[in-house]
């Protein structure tokens, strides 16, 4: 069973674009990216496949299910953590756990209490009375309480302290090995690049690229400095080669063309230290949208 489907999933909001014609698959037992920056699509998505919103046209299917017609189901299975959380601001952690269980007709604390003591969440406070990060935190332990079966999170990072942040990235990095999918939204590069096995990028509403973080820098360019003595590297008639800076014996540049093209055209000069660097994901992320047209 695939996880999460999408077959051309379409949603406008009067004359303006949500998303339009997505078609994605996110795997079983994978971490799945998705990236872009605020307005792109992502929270549109995500609350398509829980049947908060309805589409336009395509549709949307999680855990085999209509993301629709079967929404109630889905949700009975799915860990969600919205971008905007909202809870009860007179009820404490606990009760709210205990609440969130209770709608479940379950009553294991065991994984909040694991989650909560790993993320140190106070939990006996009414919300009113917590910071943004600290009932950000609750919300991930109310997402995560009944061990579902996957995984929607959309920007569950947010508002949360450095040592915080990288307890929760580690966490959906250990679901992820333990067979779960997660799937969650992030603007923050970072943080795909740390856990994700894909990452699907969109603009305006669109997808631009799918691919692996290894699959996606090696079909982009590689960063190239270097220090020279004489004269400098003849680099004219390489296609796709971009000179970053240059001076005093030294450049940099970027280039899309084997590598092994540049070499020999490095060979010809005189190279006293070269260093080969394959992009971020920030530099993918930011060299897409500069290709890409709206």
């Amino acid at each position: 069973m695939i996880p999460i489907r999408l077959d051309g999933l379409t949603k406008y909001y009067g004359p303006h674009c949500g998303i339009d014609d997505l078609t994605l698959e996110a795997r079983a037992g994978e971490v799945l990216g998705f990236l872009g920056p605020n307005g792109s699509g992502k929270t549109t998505t995500l609350r398509l496949l829980l049947g908060f919103l309805k589409p336009t046209s395509g549709e949307a299917k999680v855990l085999g299910l209509d993301a629709l017609s079967q929404s109630v189901e889905i949700r009975k299975r799915v860990g969600y953590l919205p971008g905007d959380v909202s809870l009860y601001g007179d009820r404490t952690g606990h009760e709210l756990v205990a609440l969130s269980l209770a709608v479940r007709r379950m009553s294991d604390l065991r994984i909040a209490n694991e989650v909560a003591e790993s993320l140190d969440a106070t939990m006996d406070r009414p919300m009113k009375k917590c910071s943004r990060g600290m009932r950000q935190k609750v919300a991930v332990v109310l997402a995560l309480a009944h061990d579902p079966e996957l995984l929607i999170m959309d920007e569950p990072a947010s508002g949360l302290d450095p040592l915080a942040q990288r307890t929760l990235l580690g966490f959906l990095r250990a679901e992820a090995e333990r067979g779960k999918t997660v799937f969650f939204s992030s603007h923050v590069l970072s943080e795909a690049e740390e856990i994700c096995d894909r990452v699907a990028i969109l603009r305006e509403g669109r997808l631009i690229a799918l691919d692996s973080i290894a699959g996606l820098r090696g079909r982009k360019y590689k960063n190239y400095t270097l220090a020279y003595a004489g004269a400098p590297p003849d680099l004219e008639g390489l296609d796709e080669v971009e000179i970053l800076w240059q001076r005093e014996q030294r450049m940099a540049f970027r280039a899309r063309v084997d590598v092994n093209e540049i070499l020999v055209r490095l060979s010809k000069s005189v190279i006293e230290d070269l260093t080969i660097e394959e992009p971020s994901l920030e530099d993918v992320f930011l060299d897409y949208y500069r290709r890409t047209p709206s």
